[in-house]
């Protein structure tokens, strides 16, 4: 009887340290839209886009698709700003060369910058040849803040 409680309580302790060593997941969304960066660009940017954040402990992973934009993406970028203002560069995201196609990375990220992503001061931005400055924009924002999830 005594070694099968003994196992019992290993078996407890065992299951406790694994639930207390599995880190949530927080998934995150940004949908993206033309954002005008200039009074001469509102009318020449064009198209949407929607990204998903995955974060794991520190580790923040990008996974998006975008289509339809005025000419061939140049280049994208997780900027650190609050809604409506423009921000720093933080992170500098694959993204397909086309008007069409995908937004990707993984990095990890620092405790200031988690705090930052959870207070919704980062938002992704897609530049094009034809808008440098940049054609696609969305901050990034829990995912369970969306009704339509």
């Amino acid at each position: 009887m005594k070694l099968g409680r003994n196992l019992l309580l290993a078996l407890i302790a065992g299951s406790f340290l694994f639930v207390t060593n599995i880190q949530a997941q927080e998934i995150y969304r940004a949908r993206l839209s033309p954002m005008p960066t200039t009074p001469q660009t509102v009318t020449t940017i064009l198209g949407e886009g929607e990204v998903i954040l995955t974060l794991n402990g520190n580790s923040l992973t990008v996974d998006g698709n975008f289509f339809g934009i005025s000419s061939a993406a140049t280049g994208a970028h997780i900027h650190n700003g609050p809604p409506a203002q423009p921000g720093p560069v933080i992170y500098t995201l694959e993204v397909s060369q086309s008007t069409e196609g995908s937004v990707t990375g993984t990095l990890s990220l620092s405790d200031e910058q988690v705090e930052a992503l959870n207070n919704n001061e980062f938002y992704i931005q897609i530049h094009s040849e034809s808008n440098p400055p940049g054609e696609l924009r969305g901050w990034v924002f829990l995912r369970s803040h969306f009704s339509d999830l």
